[in-house]
C-alpha cells in the first residue's frame, strides 16, 4: 500500500470516528424536538479556479527539419506539454439524506459540478526537460489545433454540520466539513497537427506526421469540503437553505491513446492538477421532525 494510499484511508477513518463520536453524544444529550431524518436539495452556480494539464508521450520522432543534433543520438526520447486550464462559472447540483441530532446534523450528499473550460498553452519541451529548438528556415508548414469543452465532477461525501440558534427561532446559520471521493472528467479533449509544405518547397510525404487526439481524461479521487450557510424555517416541516462551499479535490493522471499518428500504438499520459471549486446554492429541506 502506498504513502497517499494509507494517508487516504487514515482520512476516512479519522472522518468515520469523528460522525459516530457526534452521533453517540447527540443521542444521549440531544433535544428530542430537533432530532430525526431529513432530505435536501439544492441547485446553484460553480466556480473552479485556474487548474494546470500536463502531457507526455514517448514519441521519438524528429519532426520535419527540427534541429534535434544536441540530443543524444539525435533524436528525442519523448516531448511534454502543458497548459493552463481555465473554467467558467458553471452550475451545481446537490442532494442529500441527513439525520439532524439537536444542532449537528450528519448528512450523505451527492453532488454534480460542471463547467466550461478554456485550454490555454504554455509551452512544450522533450521528455528529458531540453528545451525544444525549431529550425529557422524550413521547408514544412505545421498548424496545430487544440480545444477541450468542459470539467465535470461527480461527488459522494459524507458531512458533518454545526447549527447556531439565534434569537429569531426561524433563523440559523451553519458551519460544516466533509470527506469524499469525486470523479473527475475532462471531456472533449481535442489535439489536431497537420502539416503541408511550403510553396515552391520539395517536401517528403508531409501528411505522414500528422497526428489527432480526440478523448476525455477521467479520474477518480479523494476530496474535502467546508461549508457556510444558513437555513430558514418556511414551516415546521420545510427549510429554505442557502450554502457556500468550498471543495479541494486532489490531481489524477490519466493514460489514453491517438485517433492516428506516425507511430502506431502510442499513447499518452495526461496529468490534471488539483482542483479547487467554490459553489453557492438555494435549496429546500425536508424535515421528518418537528422544527429546525
Amino acid at each position: 500500500m502506498t504513502r497517499t494510499s494509507r494517508a487516504r484511508r487514515a482520512g476516512v477513518g479519522a472522518m468515520l470516528c469523528l460522525v459516530l463520536g457526534i452521533i453517540s453524544a447527540r443521542e444521549a444529550a440531544g433535544d428530542p424536538a430537533r432530532s430525526g431524518w431529513y432530505l435536501a436539495a439544492g441547485f446553484g452556480a460553480t466556480r473552479t479556479a485556474t487548474t494546470t494539464q500536463a502531457g507526455r508521450n514517448r514519441d521519438t520522432t524528429c519532426y520535419p527539419r527540427n534541429d534535434c543534433s544536441h540530443l543524444a543520438g539525435g533524436a528525442p526520447t519523448g516531448y511534454r506539454w502543458f497548459y493552463d486550464l481555465r473554467t467558467d462559472t458553471g452550475t451545481a447540483f446537490e442532494v442529500a439524506v441527513g439525520r439532524a441530532f439537536g444542532d449537528v446534523r450528519v448528512e450523505a450528499s451527492a453532488a454534480r459540478r460542471v463547467g466550461n473550460v478554456e485550454q490555454v498553452f504554455t509551452g512544450s519541451i522533450y521528455l528529458d526537460g531540453t528545451e525544444r529548438v525549431r529550425a529557422a528556415d524550413s521547408d514544412y508548414r505545421s498548424t496545430s489545433q487544440s480545444s477541450v469543452e468542459d470539467l465535470t465532477t461527480h461527488t459522494l461525501a459524507l458531512n458533518v454540520y454545526r447549527d447556531f440558534p439565534l434569537p429569531e427561532r426561524a433563523i440559523k446559520p451553519y458551519l460544516g466539513a466533509g470527506l469524499g471521493l469525486s470523479a473527475v472528467r475532462l471531456s472533449g479533449e481535442f489535439y489536431r497537427s497537420r502539416y503541408s509544405c511550403r510553396e515552391g518547397r520539395q517536401c517528403d510525404d508531409p501528411g505522414q506526421y500528422d497526428s489527432y487526439v480526440d478523448t476525455a481524461e477521467s479520474g477518480t479521487v479523494v476530496s474535502g469540503h467546508l461549508h457556510a450557510g444558513v437555513g430558514y424555517a418556511l414551516d415546521d416541516r420545510f427549510v429554505l437553505d442557502l450554502k457556500l462551499s468550498f471543495s479541494a479535490l486532489d490531481g489524477f493522471e490519466d493514460e489514453t491513446g491517438y485517433v492516428f499518428h506516425k507511430i502506431d500504438g502510442l499513447t499518452r499520459k495526461t496529468e490534471i492538477g488539483s482542483v479547487r471549486q467554490w459553489s453557492l446554492t438555494v435549496g429546500l429541506r425536508y424535515l421528518f421532525h418537528d422544527g429546525i
